[in-house]
């Protein structure tokens, strides 16, 4: 009677150690796909917070684009147009003086050089 005691006890010992063993690796499991998709939620928050702001940031360049200051100021600088109360004043850059003389001396010094040499200053001089 001892024997099937004890091997009852055994039995039952096995079984609740199999059992422990299978609620703990769904518990483990379940944490694992918690903490995923917890990770999911804040990076969807974070997209989701990133898309705000650059929405806000587009409505504040529409609200400028559709101010008048913008549409004047577009006007003067891509189609020339101008008030009809404002004067308007063209300055022009000084021309400069181009001295092609210097330019010739090295023209005719490159001529009298043999091509091998020209070759040899394009790929090796500094």
């Amino acid at each position: 009677m001892t024997k099937k005691k004890f091997s009852s006890i055994a039995f039952l010992f096995i079984a609740g150690i199999g059992v422990a063993i299978f609620i703990s690796s769904s518990a483990v499991r379940e944490a694992y796909r918690s903490r995923k998709i917890e990770s999911e939620v804040i990076a969807l928050k974070q997209e989701a917070q990133r898309v705000q702001d650059e929405n806000k940031s587009l409505s504040q360049r529409i609200a400028y684009f559709e101010t008048p200051e913008f549409q004047e100021k577009v006007a003067k600088e891509k189609l020339n147009l101008q008030k009809s109360d404002e004067n308007v004043v063209v300055v022009k850059q000084g021309v400069q003086q181009q001295n092609t003389e210097p330019e010739k001396v090295e023209e005719n010094k490159d001529e009298n050089i043999p091509n091998y040499l020209k070759w040899w200053n394009s790929f090796f001089r500094y």
